[in-house]
């Protein structure tokens, strides 16, 4: 039955079934708002055996002027299923009662294969009860027999909500399909993955809590995640929280913070945190972190074996110090006395001075073991401490500044509890107190007797060890920022090298302590020794 437009290219009736297949024979492309768009195929299953029905439906089908149609007809139930399965058709059309069957059969079998494919009936009149059936049952529209020429509108519409239908299908699988992929990659991962509201109230924890932080999942929802973080991490963390609420990020890292394990330590961990409030089903942050606790600890072992070559360079630096400062110190005493037994001729004067040079010996003798032990602890981590009884360790450094002190008239208060013990590193402690005192005596006031007191006090942690003078005091104010610098002097004396102070401050830290100076210019200093408890 050819047209102008159209063409029945083949057309076979065998066994109650038969083919039509019509083209357009240019395949023209059409304009559609201005957009070319290809012809469609649509294929529709027939379900009729009227030869009129069949002749109405081709006649309705031939004014689709966008479409070509596939259409393929059967009369008999077994032979619909196997089309049905084989075709997959666009669309069916059926008769509402068939010989030794009905449309309803066929409509359920369909709903159980294919449930998105438009169902159309063709019947003889409407009745509301069967209609309200067969719509429940999966039906999408139904036509009158003597109103087939609304078929294609009907057609049109039907394939328009199976297409949605389908496109909404189809989102609905994207979106099972991508929960079930989110839901794979969080339950398995290895990694912890949260997803927490605008209050950081966790409502979504992974599995791998349990094996990363030591929490069970149920004793993780609704807490806050602020709860697990370090107190001192706690500033960064809300900076960043802060900013992804207010949208200036989409995403954020935190290469380093501690979280709280259940056990009570806590890990290092590098996390990730995106803004997820826009993504269904989440509607809140999502982050994930890993532990790097391992890599961390590499990292606070490579640190401290920077900071201990350091420490030990100097360590060793300080020792030369010590060295050159200390014995220059005896050298001198030395050198004085042996000035003094060389220019008198007095055996009692003689006599006092072999004696002065014999403490001084001693004294030097105490200073080379000291320092000797200092040079066998430089390799260590950790300084040598031993039980010092205060008093007579201070008596006997004093003893060794006899002549000095005898020379200036200086007078040494000790307002220390006889039995008063330290614990210190000997060599460290003789050379700050030699240091301070020595200072005390040598940059006494002109006009008055040095008078050098020496006192303690316990406060929290720290011993404190204070040594006051009457002498000419520093201007603070002018060198307190370079006071323990090396190499640094105030008084103009020719012989200062500016190293005691410098040493002393060195030595003190070493121990785990501080020292503190307080002076009024032209009237006293008094330097306060930090001991560590």
């Amino acid at each position: 039955m050819p047209t102008k437009n159209y063409t029945y290219q083949k057309q076979i009736k065998t066994n109650q079934l038969f083919f039509i297949k019509m083209l357009p024979q240019s395949s023209p492309s059409i304009l559609i708002n201005d957009v070319e768009v290809k012809p469609r195929q649509i294929k529709i299953l027939l379900f009729e055996k009227e030869e009129s029905i069949k002749n109405l439906v081709y006649q309705q089908l031939k004014l689709f002027k966008t479409f070509t149609f596939k259409l393929v007809s059967v009369t008999s139930e077994n032979e619909f299923k196997r089309q049905l399965k084989k075709v997959k058709p666009n669309l069916i059309i059926s008769e509402y009662s068939l010989e030794n069957t009905i449309g309803k059969e066929a409509l359920t079998f369909c709903a159980m294969i294919y449930p998105e494919i438009p169902f159309l009936f063709i019947i003889d009149s409407l009745g509301k009860k069967t209609e309200l059936e067969y719509l429940n049952a999966g039906a999408t529209d139904f036509l009158l027999k003597e109103n087939t020429n609304k078929l294609p509108p009907i057609i049109f519409k039907a394939l328009r909500q199976s297409e949605e239908k389908n496109t909404l299908k189809n989102l609905k699988q994207k979106k099972w399909e991508e929960s079930q992929r989110f839901k794979t990659l969080t339950e398995f991962s290895n990694t912890p993955v949260l997803v927490y509201n605008l209050k950081g109230i966790i409502q979504y924890v992974s599995p791998a809590i349990t094996q990363v932080l030591g929490y069970s999942v149920q004793e993780f929802l609704g807490t806050n995640v602020e709860d697990y973080n370090h107190p001192e991490d706690l500033e960064q963390r809300r900076s960043i929280f802060k900013n992804l609420k207010k949208n200036r990020e989409r995403f954020a890292k935190i290469e380093e913070e501690r979280l709280l394990h259940k056990k009570g330590h806590y890990i290092w961990v590098r996390a990730v945190i995106s803004d997820a409030r826009l993504k269904p089903g989440i509607k809140g942050f999502i982050s994930s972190f890993i532990d790097i606790t391992e890599r961390k600890i590499k990292s606070e072992a490579l640190e401290s074996t920077i900071d201990l070559l350091k420490e030990q360079n100097k360590r060793m630096l300080n020792f030369s110090y010590i060295v050159s400062h200390n014995l220059r110190s005896h050298a001198s005493n030395i050198e004085s006395i042996t000035g003094f037994l060389e220019t008198t001729d007095d055996e009692m004067e003689k006599k006092e001075m072999l004696t002065h040079l014999k403490n001084v010996s001693k004294s030097l003798n105490n200073t080379l073991y000291n320092l000797n032990e200092v040079v066998s602890i430089q390799s260590k981590t950790t300084l040598k401490v031993e039980n010092i009884k205060l008093v007579p360790y201070i008596k006997n450094i004093l003893s060794s500044m006899k002549n000095l002190i005898k020379s200036t008239n200086a007078v040494i208060q000790m307002e220390i509890p006889k039995n008063t013990k330290v614990y210190y590193n000997k060599g460290y402690l003789e050379s700050i107190l030699q240091n301070i005192l020595l200072n005390s005596i040598k940059y006494k006031h002109p006009d008055r007797t040095p008078v050098i007191s020496i006192s303690s006090l316990e406060i929290q942690n720290f011993f404190i060890l204070s040594i006051t003078d009457n002498g000419i005091g520093i201007d603070l104010n002018k060198n307190g920022n370079k006071l323990f610098g090396m190499y640094k002097t105030f008084h103009g004396n020719k012989d200062a090298l500016g190293i005691g102070l410098f040493m002393s401050k060195n030595q003190v830290e070493a121990m785990g302590g501080k020292i503190e100076v307080e002076s009024t210019f032209g009237q006293s200093t008094t330097f306060k020794i930090f001991i560590k408890r």
